[in-house]
C-alpha cells in the first residue's frame, strides 16, 4: 500500500532515506541540512511516498502563491509510479492553493524526466545556459492549472 504524507519532522531516519534516494539521482543530489532547512521552512513542503513502510520517493516544493516551484523529486525504485502520485499529490494541493502555474527547471541530459513531466502536462518554456556548474544547461518547464 502507498502512502503519502507531509514531512513536519526532521526526525533522522526520514532525513536519511530522503538522503539516500537523492543520492541515486544521476544529475542532482541534496544534504541532509538542506531537506532539514526545507521541512522547517514555512515555503517548502517536503512530501514522502511510503510503500510497506518504506520511504521510496519524496517531493520538495516551495509554495509561493500564485506558483509552485519544484525543487526536487525522486523516487527508488525507479518506474512503479511513485513520481506520478507524488505529482498527483501536487496537483491537488496546488488546486486546494488556487496555484496558476508549476514549474521547474531540468539538467538538459536528464531525457527521462523530461519526458516524465511532457507526459504529466508539462511543457518546456526556455532555456537557462549553463545553469548546472556553469557547464549545463536547464530546461525550464511549466504545467499551467486549469480550474475547469
Amino acid at each position: 500500500m502507498k502512502n503519502i504524507e507531509i514531512v513536519n519532522s526532521t526526525d533522522d531516519n526520514i532525513i536519511d532515506s530522503i538522503f539516500l534516494i537523492s543520492l541515486k539521482s544521476e544529475y542532482i543530489h541534496i544534504s541532509k541540512d538542506c531537506i532539514k532547512q526545507y521541512i522547517k521552512d514555512k515555503h517548502h513542503k517536503v512530501i514522502i511516498i511510503e510503500n510497506d513502510n518504506k520511504i521510496t520517493g519524496f517531493l520538495i516544493y516551495f509554495l509561493l502563491k500564485p506558483d509552485i516551484d519544484i525543487i526536487f523529486i525522486a523516487s527508488y525504485p525507479n518506474n512503479l509510479g511513485y513520481g506520478k502520485k507524488l505529482l498527483s499529490y501536487l496537483f491537488y494541493d496546488a488546486k486546494n492553493n488556487n496555484i496558476k502555474s508549476i514549474k521547474l527547471d531540468l539538467h538538459e541530459h536528464n531525457i527521462n524526466a523530461k519526458n516524465f513531466y511532457i507526459k504529466n502536462g508539462f511543457k518546456e518554456i526556455a532555456v537557462r545556459k549553463k545553469y548546472y556548474n556553469n557547464q549545463f544547461d536547464a530546461f525550464i518547464m511549466e504545467k499551467e492549472i486549469n480550474y475547469n
